[in-house]
């Protein structure tokens, strides 16, 4: 599994993941940068392959926009107000875990 886990809100800082992904892979290599857009394959249980990178990585760098905390739902709630919102459940994870936590602030 890889070392380095980028987690990341698509619609606050999707592409700026995307570019820190390619520049980690093209320093150190495919095998050890883990982007779930591009590590889950179809028909993978997603909570699965998340959890299985999240406690394999050594590193976890936390892409951070400027709509991180406040990207909501349709309704207004916020998304990281939801136990069950994958950046929360990333995040908590990874600072519970042994991993050194990097956060990446962006935008």
């Amino acid at each position: 599994m890889a070392g380095i886990f980028i987690s990341y809100r698509r619609s606050d800082a999707g592409g700026h993941a995307g570019r820190l992904f390619d520049r980690l892979q093209a320093r150190f290599g495919p095998r050890l940068v883990f982007r779930d857009v591009d590590d889950i394959a179809e028909g993978d249980a997603f909570p699965r392959v998340i959890q299985s990178a999240l406690t394999s990585c050594q590193i976890i760098v936390v892409v951070i926009g400027p709509n991180w905390l406040t990207v909501d739902y349709a309704g207004g709630a916020r998304r990281l107000d939801n136990p069950r919102d994958w950046v929360r459940t990333e995040t908590a994870a990874a600072l519970r875990g042994r991993a050194r936590v990097i956060p990446e602030l962006v935008g």
